[in-house]
């Protein structure tokens, strides 16, 4: 401990450690740190509360902010106090990263405070002791037993024997009324390696199965929920043994109540740095898959345009765009006796084939976990065709087994139809829909290729390419990357589109890529939205 050599006392910046950033899990932080966030936060609602009478809105924001913000933070600071006595008792590998909401800053020169507001509990097998019989969601005995004294954590008996014998109603009161608006979230996590849907379907199954723990062992059903996260949330690299291992997990996740837990739902965001490109994803024996989770809930899309074709006025590419997207002449596009397509590309080069998307970083700067990377980056998968699909399952509630919908859609991205016409083809999405949660698909589109498209005489033409292709969505500082695997199906391989943020009916920019007479080429894509839905 460093000390004032004048006084002998702890000096200023120790007893701001102890006080604020103490590194033992049973110290105080996160209450010290409530009480003067929960103050500031307190402060700037009472003023608005109290309209224009500043003085008195501060002072009943200063108390409630205050009160409410300490008694959160204490709460934070005894249960992971708690689960780190557990992790030693058991030894456990487990990861216990708090989740905080940021306040807004109260003036230029004055930093941001933030509120501890829950907890991210990842716990990953020990060499030796599986916390589930292979390839099944069945709990071995010893992961039963450390799982059912983590539920108690957060069950109403346990807390209020917490507060001991001489604890006032009001205190007892105070407790039942914060752990009843609280959410506990159990997610399954795998790997990378075997089928990415298998992945899903597995983790789900144990999430689930956890999730059964922790209502066995006290905490009400209508806070608890589930989520098979599959592959698609990974904390370390992929491409090691040891990342890998990380990566098979069961996350537990509690916020502090619903508004907490939606904005966790909307903000959360893959750290694709932790990805494998497809062309390194070599087979790796996985015998023990886990539980997986996502955020990619399905909900009900509106229906398509009635006619999806361009009207035979809407606003075709003039001619010669194409010339101008390739730099180069391109040949009469045709379907070669192999029936692939040609649409008029270049050789296929990473560079050419990339969007700058921007960087990768989580929608929210209110929400984070305090110890997440804050920006991710594409280096890995840069183009479509060095990603795979990534499946997640749906949160769902375990009351009711529903998916749990928290959020609308995207602007321009509730269930439109966009269309562009490449090297004399006409390439259509139908169905767009991003939810907002998580910037997730909502659904499959519909994808159609129509060859050597005539908009008058091939209005009722039968597509050339008709199919529900599988998609993964990225969302960056420069838009949505909106990314369709076609699985080569008439040579075509993949497709990228950058939705921008701003609404607009035209994509800021996208890649086709195929192959043709054996060869990769890559394509300019800009769609727009078909001219009845703008």
């Amino acid at each position: 401990m460093t000390t004032d050599p004048k006084t002998g006392k702890p000096s200023i910046g120790e007893t701001f450690k102890q006080t604020f950033a103490n590194d033992d899990p049973c110290a105080n932080n996160a209450r010290n740190i409530g009480i003067v966030a929960g103050a500031l936060i307190g402060a700037l609602v009472g003023n608005k509360v109290a309209g224009g009478n500043k003085a008195v809105g501060t002072l009943v924001g200063l108390g409630l902010g205050g009160a409410l913000g300490g008694f959160i933070g204490s709460e934070v600071d005894k249960r992971q106090c708690e689960l780190a006595k557990i992790q030693k008792k058991y030894d456990l590998d487990m990861q216990v990263t708090p989740i905080e909401v940021q306040a807004t800053q109260t003036t230029a020169s004055a930093p941001a405070q933030s509120q501890k507001v829950g907890l991210s509990v990842s716990v990953v097998d020990v060499e030796g002791k599986p916390q589930f019989q292979s390839g099944s969601a069945t709990l071995e005995a010893d992961a039963s037993v450390h799982f059912a004294e983590i539920a108690r954590q957060y069950s109403l008996k346990t807390q209020l024997d917490a507060l001991g014998p001489n604890a006032s109603q009001q205190e007892k009161d105070k407790v039942a009324q914060a752990l009843s608006v609280k959410r506990v979230l159990l997610i399954g996590h795998t790997d990378d390696t075997g089928s990415t849907s298998l992945n899903a379907e597995l983790s789900e199954q144990r999430a689930r199965e956890v999730t059964k723990v922790f209502k066995a062992n006290g905490v009400a059903e209508d806070q608890l929920f589930y989520q098979g996260a599959g592959e698609t949330l990974p904390v370390a690299d992929n491409r090691t043994e040891q990342g890998r291992a990380k990566n098979r997990r069961v996350e537990i996740v509690d916020l502090s109540n619903e508004e907490v837990f939606n904005l966790y739902l909307k903000t959360r965001r893959a750290n694709t740095a932790y990805y494998r490109p497809a062309d390194s994803m070599t087979p790796v024996a996985q015998s023990k898959p886990v539980a997986a989770g996502s955020n990619k809930p399905k909900k009900a899309v509106p229906a398509a345009a009635k006619s999806e074709m361009p009207a035979a006025n809407a606003a075709q590419p003039a001619a010669g765009d194409d010339k101008k997207r390739n730099m180069k002449s391109i040949p009469t596009p045709t379907a070669t006796a192999d029936n692939t397509i040609d649409f008029g590309g270049v050789p296929f080069n990473v560079a050419l084939a990339s969007l700058d998307v921007g960087e990768l970083k989580s929608s929210g700067k209110t929400l984070r976990l305090i110890s997440e990377a804050q920006a991710s980056d594409m280096r890995e998968i840069a183009s479509c065709n060095l990603d795979r699909p990534r499946q997640s399952g749906a949160v769902k509630s375990f009351k009711s087994g529903k998916t749990y919908a928290t959020s609308e859609f995207l602007p321009g991205l509730y269930g439109r139809t966009w269309h562009d016409t490449v090297g004399g083809h006409l390439v259509i999405l139908n169905k767009v829909a991003v939810l907002s949660d998580g910037a997730a698909p909502a659904n499959a589109p519909e994808l159609k290729v129509y060859t050597r498209y005539d908009a008058v005489k091939g209005r009722n033409a039968k597509p050339d390419i008709e199919l529900a292709p599988a998609v993964n969505t990225y969302q960056g500082s420069q838009g949505l990357l909106y990314r369709v695997f076609a699985d080569g199906k008439s040579g075509l391989e993949c497709m990228d589109i950058l939705f921008p943020a701003n609404n607009a009916s035209v994509a800021a920019g996208g890649k086709i890529l195929y192959n043709h007479g054996g060869s990769d080429y890559v394509v300019d894509f800009k769609p727009r939205m078909a001219a009845s839905q703008k």
